[in-house]
């Protein structure tokens, strides 16, 4: 891998489930156990469970990132799941508020969703996990 794509990928890896609301304590957390792990791009998914909400990971070494971050931080611990027990618990009822969020399917297109929930009802439903979201519209994907 080269040390740009290496970079690139660390970075959005680093991004990773930036929850609205999370203190900067958890980016930290996220940071450190990013580099703690040193994941590949490698797609293998996997699903997990926390807080009666289904997540879907590009990899398994991406569950223990978020995993680690998530201890580190005091939140519920995911508990690795199947697909086939996690994906009838994919969508959840969501208030019809606007408040956008911007995801980056993994390493692929940014979509602008209408709030958080719709976002990861989407994600888990279609099996595509995000590798970067950050809170408002997407604008235009950054260039790199």
């Amino acid at each position: 891998m080269h040390g740009g794509s290496f970079l690139t990928l660390a970075l959005a890896l680093a991004l990773l489930l930036l929850y609205p609301g999370y203190i900067q304590t958890q980016e930290g957390n996220l940071f450190r156990c990013n580099v703690q792990y040193k994941c590949s791009a490698e797609k293998e998914l996997v699903w997990a469970m926390a807080d009666e909400r289904c997540h879907v990971f590009h990899n398994r070494c991406l569950l223990l990132v978020e995993q680690c971050a998530r201890k580190n931080s005091g939140q519920s611990e995911l508990i690795e799941s199947t697909k086939e027990i996690c994906k009838p618990k994919c969508v959840k009822k969501c208030l019809d508020a606007y408040d956008p969020v911007c995801a980056q399917i993994f390493q692929e297109e940014y979509i602008t969703f209408s709030n958080e929930c719709e976002m990861r009802n989407y994600i888990c439903t279609n099996e595509r996990p995000y590798s970067y979201f950050a809170i408002g519209e997407c604008v235009e994907q950054p260039a790199g």
